[in-house]
């Protein structure tokens, strides 16, 4: 959940646009995110590789919203 919040927002944040629209995107990028998270998360026989693609995936999505902030 973690992950796909970072992508909703890291989009919302950099993508061109209104700031209504980039919301708008963003919010539905986080359950079609999450699902394909958890899918691949399952699907995967080892959870160590997945806990650690999630991580990084959360690190770099806040990270990136954090450089350039909504403005």
């Amino acid at each position: 959940m973690v992950a796909a919040m970072g992508l909703g927002i890291s989009y919302a944040v950099w993508a061109p646009g209104e700031i209504q629209t980039r919301l708008l995107i963003g919010g539905l990028i986080v359950p079609l995110a999450w699902g394909g998270a958890m899918a691949w998360t399952l699907a995967d026989s080892r959870i160590l590789r997945a806990a650690a693609v999630l991580v990084g995936t959360s690190i770099i999505g806040f990270g990136a919203a954090m450089l350039k902030g909504l403005t």
